[in-house]
């Protein structure tokens, strides 16, 4: 019977609670959470485009490469691989962020005696580095790094050794590295944050000489998005290897098969829409490069067409790596009902991190909005904010850095 007793007292407690309105106080102190990326987006969105280089080619020996044949060394040129990426997609998607994994040296060719028409380095003139550069300034692209030369050829394409398939020591790997850092020093004034083994192919030698090389993030693995049940999501999540921590970014969506069940899967667990293609389909050993961007312009425009229409953030990979760097490496702490200070032991300085700020216990319908200070006195600018004028649960973009934040409410947005 007394079990039976307070069963029923346990349900009419429940059903009370459900009926009559809260008479709960205001929260007395602030409610925050991190947000998996910025400005609250269910995921970041990267188009990889493989093999920017300063190569082209023609199957007859022309003297300009053959459609489809440029690599990147018809630099801005009508009918270059990045004047067509422009006119099929970019100008009609200006939100595209593209990170383009680049060769610094002269790209091998694939098979011996059959070269590319024409493969020089970066730097192989003022007019070369002057377009490469310009890429790598403006801010809807990023140059990583994509190796030195790419590789070895081989009496057939079979026997091409991908360039982190072939060293015989890390210090072997680590010298090239550097030649190739090297270069992308004297083209761009900075050294590649990021990058991704030619091939998705690598021994044992080669992470230990990206973590030597002080890379802030690499692509490792070639790892599309699977949805069916037995798919593991750790899979899918940027990770840390090496004693520098460098990130992991997974590969997650071909840009010719891709499906909307994919990219609805990602975006239900919150994971990065990395896009893989190639510059240009044609290489010098006969054989069509896929995916590349020549064939894939209709599936790329309506992948990007799709997500218009979802809560995504475009950007890079230095960029995703900087977010994430920020996110997981910081401990919101010392919270009262107005400060709060954000613990931080990453590598990147001032990363910027986004906040959900539960302001319910100090805003009300005459102070809806909020100002935050930083610990160095500066107010958050109002571009940096997304208010909830109703429940009072605010986003917040803002700098990490030591000491208290002020938060204060206000009848204003800034």
């Amino acid at each position: 019977m007394k079990t039976i007793k307070n069963r029923i007292k346990k349900k009419y407690f429940h059903l009370r609670q459900s009926i009559l309105p809260s008479h709960h106080d205001k929260l007395q102190r602030l409610g925050i959470e991190k947000a998996k990326w910025l400005g609250g987006a269910q995921s970041p969105v990267m188009l990889m485009i493989d093999d920017f280089s300063n190569a082209w080619h023609s199957e007859k020996g022309q003297p300009i490469w053959d459609r489809g044949g440029d690599w990147g060394g018809g630099l801005n040129r009508s009918g270059s691989a990045f004047s067509l990426l422009a006119e099929n997609l970019l100008n009609d998607f200006p939100e595209v962020r593209v990170t383009f994994f680049t060769v610094a040296g002269k790209i091998s060719h694939y098979v011996y005696g059959l070269p590319f028409t024409y493969a020089e380095s970066l730097t192989h003139n003022e007019e070369t580095k002057a377009f490469f550069r310009s890429i790598h300034d403006d801010k809807r692209f990023e140059i990583a790094y994509h190796g030195y030369d790419h590789g070895r050829p081989g009496t057939s394409t079979e026997e091409f050794t991908q360039e982190w398939n072939g060293f015989r020591s890390v210090e072997e790997a680590c010298d090239q590295i550097k030649k190739g850092k090297d270069i992308f020093r004297e083209v761009f004034c900075t050294y590649p944050l990021g990058g991704k083994y030619g091939g998705w192919e690598y021994n044992e030698f080669a992470d230990e000489s990206i973590d030597r090389s002080e890379f802030l993030w690499w692509c490792r693995d070639w790892t599309p998005r699977e949805t069916g049940q037995g798919a593991k999501s750790t899979r899918y999540e940027p990770q840390f290897f090496g004693r520098n921590c460098v990130i992991a970014l997974p590969s997650t969506i071909h840009g010719f098969y891709w499906s909307k069940k994919q990219i609805e899967t990602l975006l239900s667990k919150e994971q990065i829409i990395s896009i893989e293609e190639h510059i240009a389909p044609i290489r010098p050993d006969g054989r069509i490069q896929r995916p590349n961007i020549l064939d894939d312009f209709r599936e790329l425009r309506r992948l990007f067409a799709y997500l218009r229409k979802k809560n995504v953030w475009h950007a890079t990979g230095t960029e995703i790596a900087t977010y994430f760097m920020a996110y997981s490496q910081s401990v919101i702490c010392n919270v009262t009902p107005n400060r709060f200070s954000i613990r931080y032991s990453g590598k990147i300085e001032k990363p910027i991190l986004t906040l959900r700020l539960d302001c319910s216990g100090m805003c009300s319908p005459n102070n809806p909005h909020i100002r935050v200070f930083l610990p160095n006195g500066a107010c958050v600018p109002h571009s940096d904010f997304k208010y909830d004028t109703l429940g009072y649960l605010h986003l917040v973009n803002l700098p990490v850095l030591e000491g208290d934040y002020l938060v204060e409410e206000t009848n204003v947005s800034l």
